[in-house]
């Protein structure tokens, strides 16, 4: 008996050209959706990451202070979004701040912070920095010179 062969019904191994640019479309389609959110992801993690730099930064001259029993101090840069960390020994190290974080403002006397040798502040105050849209605030408490993240004000603004 001999056997037909369906055209209809044939196998073919792979997949069809159809096949594949229906889904490399829809691929397509999904990374074109998602890729603002991705964006934005990046812009949150780097504006977490630097808030988190400049937090750290306090308390390491806040421990330097204490530990040579010497001054410390930082300058916020506003003009040039940097900060500009002074040791104990006198050595100043320039933090660029990337492009996705502005320094927006202090409030500190000439946008200096000090620790003594004593590791108490000049004055307590806050850094607000501008992370896309949204505010984040690095609040200093006067006397003791504990280090906050916030993302609202302090109470007492």
């Amino acid at each position: 008996m001999m056997k037909r062969n369906n055209p209809i019904i044939s196998y073919y191994p792979g997949f069809t050209l159809i096949e594949f640019i229906v889904v490399i479309s829809l691929f397509s389609f999904l990374f074109a959706f998602s890729f603002p959110s991705l964006a934005n992801l990046r812009k949150t993690l780097v504006g977490k990451t630097i808030v988190q730099k400049i937090s750290s930064q306090m308390r390491i001259a806040k421990i330097e202070a204490l530990n040579n029993r010497k001054t410390t101090k930082i300058v916020f840069d506003i003009a040039h979004n940097k900060y500009i960390y002074t040791n104990s020994s006198g050595k100043s190290t320039h933090h660029q701040i990337p492009d996705e974080v502005i320094l927006y403002r202090t409030n500190f006397p000439l946008n200096t912070l000090r620790f003594y040798s004593t590791g108490t502040p000049s004055s307590g105050g806050t850094i607000t920095l501008r992370i896309g849209s949204n505010l984040k605030y690095v609040i200093i408490t006067p006397v003791t010179g504990r280090v906050r993240i916030s993302d609202k004000p302090p109470s007492n603004w």
